[in-house]
């Protein structure tokens, strides 16, 4: 929770969405979809990703290849 009110001041982001990124970040992931965050904000190596964009974020190409 710590973590996720550093982010959410710092970044003017809103706790929950702060607290669903700290706790990605938390188990080690890298890469998080979400339609209402920012597409391509990055935090400690955690990048948001908005798959419903036109164009797809390289991350998302990476693991949709796979």
């Amino acid at each position: 929770m710590l973590d996720a009110i550093e982010l959410a001041t710092a970044h003017r982001l809103g706790i929950w969405d702060s607290v669903i990124v700290a706790a990605s970040i938390a188990a080690g992931c890298q890469l998080l979809l979400s339609e209402d965050m920012q597409d391509g904000f990055s935090w400690s190596g955690l990048t948001v990703v908005n798959p419903m964009m036109d164009t797809v974020h390289p991350l998302l190409a990476v693991v949709l290849d796979t």
